[in-house]
């Protein structure tokens, strides 16, 4: 069920009424049923199975500029896999796997690196998957240095985009979930050219940074089979409550929605509660977002106060101290569990979206508990603030020191950590 649904029902009680791919059909690359391009998000029969399970597969491409035959230079293929959803439910999630044309040239096996993507928005077209074809997926300035290195790629949709049910949105177990498993679908996909015994790294900025650091405190007790080389979190909202602060007012004030719409859906048991905060131009926005993309962001009513958006006229982040958003918000935060693999944390200090003291309490309890974290702080000055520029200026410095910082670990050097320096 959509939130759609539940958000007519709030306004009616407030008075308000709301009212072409590339992909062809082939055979699997892999044993599962085969799939037509319209049809392929459809959630198959999920009564028996592992997480980590291919359900079926089907060619893709991974196209540069929309409108041109500019495409990456690697096999693409679109696979749904088998996962655990934020409800700890099976569900079907699809990801996209990349193999280089380029030979692998290094030592041993070559290598997958598992990517989770920054913000996309909760609209089913929004799904990576899809935008991929269209030459739309921003995902690109990551996954292309990743390919020429001669690393494997898989990118995950995360639950719910392009698939069943709505996006929970910046959910750790969900997002951990999702690229622990692609990881797992990916020691099935020999035939498309994945070294099944090759090491795992998981990689992400923003969204995907979250994804990636979730992935490290959950793969010793939910994959613990994986030969995890380490992850790279650009980035990452360690804390829910700092990301409401950051996006008060902001150019992605809309993304107010994503995240209550991924609450409600996670936590179906508290929606009437968490519901009941907004006024008829708060459940507005939240029915608008459950359909946009992160491109829509200028039409979800950007620089505006959630003041706005509330029945006390308080902002968001003063109800999540209260229950039950005080605990579901907790729930979320990362740095309560210790990674098992080395973790490379990238982060700029002038961070306009996910500010830097979230980040640097997430380091500080996996340091305190004897996790190995190589932290880059990037002293980039505040600039042009609540729009963005800050969190986007990071990725640069994160993308090319976490590139390098990656192989080594491939390579097998032992990492150092800047814990306690």
């Amino acid at each position: 069920m959509r939130i759609a649904a539940r958000l007519l029902a709030g306004a009616a009680l407030a008075g308000l009424s709301l009212g072409a791919t590339t992909t062809a059909a082939a055979q699997p690359a892999v044993p599962g049923p085969a799939a037509q391009a319209d049809d392929f998000y459809a959630t198959p029969d999920l009564s028996s199975g592992s997480p980590g399970d291919v359900l079926r597969t089907a060619p893709s491409v991974a196209a540069i500029i929309p409108g041109t035959p500019a495409v990456l230079d690697a096999s693409v293929t679109r696979v749904m896999y088998r996962s655990t959803s934020a409800t700890d439910k099976p569900v079907a999630v699809v990801g996209t796997v990349m193999v280089p044309a380029l030979p692998w040239a290094g030592d041993g096996p070559r290598p997958t690196v598992v990517v989770g993507p920054g913000t996309h928005g909760m609209g089913d077209q929004c799904a990576p998957s899809k935008l991929m074809t269209f030459g739309q997926e921003y995902e690109h300035l990551q996954i292309g240095p990743l390919l020429a290195r001669g690393y494997a790629v898989a990118v995950t949709d995360y639950e719910g985009l392009g698939t069943a049910g709505v996006h929970p949105y910046l959910n750790r177990a969900s997002q951990g979930h999702a690229m622990l498993d692609l990881a797992r679908a990916t020691r099935s996909l020999g035939t498309l050219g994945v070294d099944e015994d090759g090491p795992i790294a998981f990689w992400g900025y923003s969204q995907g940074g979250m994804a990636a650091a979730s992935a490290a405190e959950l793969a010793s007790t939910y994959a613990p089979e994986l030969p995890v080389a380490g992850a790279v979190a650009g980035s990452p909202p360690a804390s829910l409550r700092d990301l409401a602060v950051a996006g008060d007012g902001s150019f992605l004030s809309g993304g107010i929605g994503w995240v209550v719409n991924g609450f409600v859906s996670a936590y179906p048991q508290h929606a009437d509660d968490m519901l009941a905060v907004f006024n008829p131009a708060g459940l507005d926005i939240l029915g608008r977002a459950e359909n946009a993309c992160v491109f829509d962001a200028p039409l979800l009513d950007p620089f505006s106060s959630t003041t706005r958006n509330t029945v006390d006229g308080r902002p968001i982040v003063e109800h999540l101290s209260e229950e039950p958003w005080a605990s579901l918000v907790a729930e979320q935060e990362l740095g309560n569990r210790t990674p098992s693999a080395p973790v490379f944390v990238a982060q700029a200090t002038g961070d306009d979206f996910v500010l830097v003291s979230g980040v640097d309490t997430m380091v500080g309890k996996w340091c305190l508990t004897g996790a190995t974290v190589t932290y880059q702080r990037y002293d980039v000055p505040p600039a042009f603030t609540k729009t963005g520029f800050g969190h986007v200026v990071g990725l640069f410095p994160a993308l090319v020191e976490g590139m390098d910082w990656l192989d080594q670990r491939f390579a097998g050097v032992p990492a150092t950590t800047t814990c306690g320096a």
